[in-house]
């Protein structure tokens, strides 16, 4: 597995992102590229998003202070966002910047069994057997990675 690593997948109005390895710069914007393009295909409609960073090391902020032109990311019609995490992730500095002006709150969890209490009371059956079955099938990834 390569050691920069993003996939983006849109399942009904889910947005499903996997995030692994150890990014620099260009991986950095050449994913916020991706995610905005997936968000502006969304037309006006409304969705949520769902990130498994596991195994994620996340640029540190300094890294972030150098973009000269921030990727703006269209969250107007953006229902939630659950990050599920795990003991190394370090992505504060990315909590702080992007979601103070959200109209959602940002939920994060660490364990399996916390992501599925999350996802329980937000998304229908056939939504959540998707998250479900993608972040199996992603539990893989995070392996190799470690």
């Amino acid at each position: 597995m390569s050691n920069q690593y993003y996939h983006i997948e849109v399942f009904q109005d889910l947005v499903l992102v996997t995030l692994r390895g150890r990014w620099d710069m260009s991986t950095n914007i050449q994913y916020l590229a991706a995610l905005g393009d997936t968000l502006n295909a969304r037309r006006g409609r409304a969705f949520d998003i769902i990130v498994d960073m596991r195994t994620w090391e996340v640029p540190d902020s300094v890294a972030f202070a150098r973009m000269k032109a921030p990727i703006q990311l269209d969250r107007r019609n953006q229902r939630s966002e659950v990050w599920f995490e795990d003991e190394t992730t370090n992505a504060e500095h990315i909590a702080a910047k992007f979601f103070n002006e959200q109209n959602f709150k940002l939920k994060r969890t660490k364990n399996t069994g916390a992501f599925l209490k999350t996802i329980d009371p937000i998304f229908d059956d056939e939504a959540k057997a998707h998250i479900i079955e993608w972040a199996t099938r992603h539990d893989l990834d995070e392996q190799i990675c470690r």
